[in-house]
């Protein structure tokens, strides 16, 4: 009796973290009894709490010959599970269940056999049975929904874990598993709350702050994700994970040396993690490191064999070319970008059209935003001269494709549903293949027929119409580099003879530094008429630059140090006077950050810039009135 208490004070030891004092205690049983079953297994359980699992084995299969206690059978089979040898851990494991259905740790042990058979509903159910044995016990819950997010079920994991915290509200690793299966679902708002609990209690933990980092990071509250990062990384600074997202933070800040600086760590820390390499690649083709990019590009994709990274690596290299003119490789890299974002229900399961001219519909669908569908919709009509066309885009654009000229074409139906349109279409295209299928590699010009077009805007008098857009979608990771503050803009408020046109959606949630007409409630149809009776327009790399681009505006494009691929080199032509034109919109003048940045600071000289050419036009405008 007095073995059996020493052997249940050891596992009680163990069960706290203190494994050497269980070993001395146990040790100390042993010599007094060298074939005490329970001894023996308290030993079995120590090595298996150090990874020592065939010791495990051993020692459990001698307490298990001694004394057939079913959870002896259990401790034996984990350790035999452990070492892979899963049909003899069932069998050990099965013994335990028909001996004791009752206890949860018999049914928990053997979903861990199952899952490793890949048996995952029978798993499934295992632990479910655990739950109806012992339904107030939280780590039954938390077992299931960690096994429920392996596996993708991340709807119903959230559900279990929500359980399983109701029962403990206290308990951190259930706040942390419930934190980290609704980050994995996307819910990154959602479990940004339950992480900052978890560091709160925690602050030297540096895997419980990498986590808030990480949830701060995706719900874009940057400078609160660096500083939480920062200090994980000072508590470990191998922490390769972490190092990369500290890295995002300062990219999506503007600070791209020290992004690179990071992600350059990170990639030196795990140096095949394909992932990581993507990251810095990105980062270095923002700098203009353009080589050493596209050497990081190959290299990732080499690293991730057939996988999605493989792809990303692809698309990005793509745009790494598009950036420099290099269209023909670029556009057929970019097109791995399908292997990553599915195409709208109406296209899945068309074979891709190559553009082979045929008598069969093909459908043309839109893809990513709406300024990427202006832009490609240029190719609609030479698509239209090989195959007769089927065209399919956002609901908020429809009113203006319909519009244009295209529609008018006697080769092109704007479709208004999806419901038919897969039993008329043959194959299917996304708009932003066609350069690519068409052979058509560098950019053109293109100005659609907008005769029919009303201005909403009142006609021109003697001061200068100007109309503004500051800001990108917010929900954009990366927003915060291409969006302005529209503090920033209050220099144009200072000058005369000028009327602005505000062409921000939601503009009223912002507080402007100086009146502006606010841009009604419409779609793009709408917004191009307002724009038809501007004189020029100024806008950072949004939708309304190619709106401006095809009504022929002139267009102010204010571009951030590392922009968008269609800004960039490839796509502009520098004029003697030094101005950057594009392209694509010739009306369309790019002033571009001349350095990287955090904050409104690397906007200051482009601000300037526009100051200047606003006052010019404005006093041209005045010397034309009598």
């Amino acid at each position: 009796m007095q073995i059996d208490t020493q052997v249940e004070s050891a596992l009680v030891l163990l069960a706290q973290g203190n494994a050497e004092q269980a070993l001395r205690v146990l040790q100390n049983c042993l010599q007094q009894n060298p074939g005490h079953a329970g001894a023996l297994h308290g030993m079995a359980c120590v090595a298996r709490a150090g990874g020592e699992n065939r010791a495990a084995v051993a020692l459990a299969a001698k307490a298990v010959q001694l004394q057939a206690e079913p959870h002896f059978h259990i401790t034996l089979g984990l350790a035999l599970l452990a070492e892979g040898q899963i049909e003899a851990a069932r069998a050990a494991i099965h013994v335990a269940v028909l001996a004791s259905p009752r206890d949860p740790r018999a049914h928990d042990a053997m979903a861990s056999v199952l899952e490793a058979q890949h048996r995952i509903a029978e798993a499934e159910r295992a632990l479910r049975t655990t739950i109806r044995l012992r339904p107030l016990e939280q780590e039954r819950h938390l077992a299931l929904a960690a096994f429920l997010s392996r596996h993708g079920q991340l709807e119903k994991a959230i559900e279990v874990s929500g359980k399983a915290l109701r029962l403990d509200t206290q308990n951190l690793f259930a706040q942390n598993l419930h934190g980290m299966i609704l980050h994995g679902a996307g819910k990154a708002a959602e479990a940004e709350p339950y992480f900052r609990v978890v560091a709160a209690e925690l602050p030297t933990s540096a895997p419980a702050l990498a986590n808030h980092g990480a949830a701060l990071f995706a719900t874009r509250s940057y400078e609160q994700a660096r500083d939480v990062l920062a200090k994980s990384v000072q508590l470990e600074p191998e922490a390769a994970e972490t190092r990369s997202n500290l890295g995002l933070v300062h990219m999506a800040l503007g600070q791209l040396e020290n992004a690179a600086q990071e992600l350059q760590l990170a990639c030196a820390l795990q140096q095949n993690d394909a992932r990581l390499m993507l990251n810095y690649a990105t980062a270095l083709a923002d700098l203009g490191e353009n080589e050493r990019a596209e050497a990081l590009f190959r290299k990732a994709e080499t690293l991730a064999g057939k996988g999605m990274d493989a792809a990303r690596a692809r698309m990005n290299l793509g745009v790494l070319y598009l950036a420099e003119g290099r269209f023909a490789q670029g556009w057929k890299l970019f097109a791995a970008r399908r292997q990553i974002v599915a195409p709208p229900a109406c296209a899945a399961g068309l074979p891709q059209w190559d553009g082979t001219p045929q008598e069969s519909p093909v459908l043309l669908y839109a893809e990513q935003g709406l300024g990427d569908v202006l832009q490609f919709l240029r190719y609609v009509a030479p698509a239209a001269r090989r195959v007769p066309v089927l065209l399919y885009v956002p609901q908020s654009i429809r009113s203006f494709v319909q519009q244009v000229d295209m529609a008018r074409l006697p080769n092109v139906t704007v479709c208004t549903s999806q419901r038919t349109l897969k039993a008329k279409a043959k194959a299917a295209c996304g708009l932003m293949s066609l350069p690519d299928v068409l052979g058509m590699e560098a950019p053109f010009a293109w100005q659609p027929d907008i005769a029919g077009v009303q201005k909403s805007a009142p006609g021109k008098k003697s001061a200068l119409h100007v109309g503004l857009c500051w800001a990108g979608n917010p929900t954009y990771q990366f927003d915060r580099r291409r969006s302005i503050h529209p503090q920033v803009l209050e220099p144009l408020g200072r000058l005369n003879n000028i009327v602005f046109q505000s062409l921000q959606k939601n503009a009223e949630a912002q507080q402007t530094p100086f009146p502006m007409a606010q841009l009604p409630q419409g779609d793009v149809l709408d917004t191009f008429r307002i724009m038809a009776g501007l004189d020029v327009v100024i806008t950072v790399d949004t939708m309304i630059a190619h709106l401006g681009g095809l009504l022929g505006l002139p267009v102010l494009l204010l571009d951030r140090f590392g922009g968008d691929w269609r800004w960039a080199a490839g796509s502009t032509i520098t004029q003697p006077d030094g101005e950057v034109r594009s392209l694509w919109y010739p009306s369309v003048r790019v002033i571009r950050q001349p350095q990287a940045g955090e904050g409104d600071a690397p906007w200051q000289p482009c601000i300037a810039t526009v100051v200047q050419v606003l006052q010019k036009m404005a006093e041209k405008r005045t010397d034309m009135v009598p």
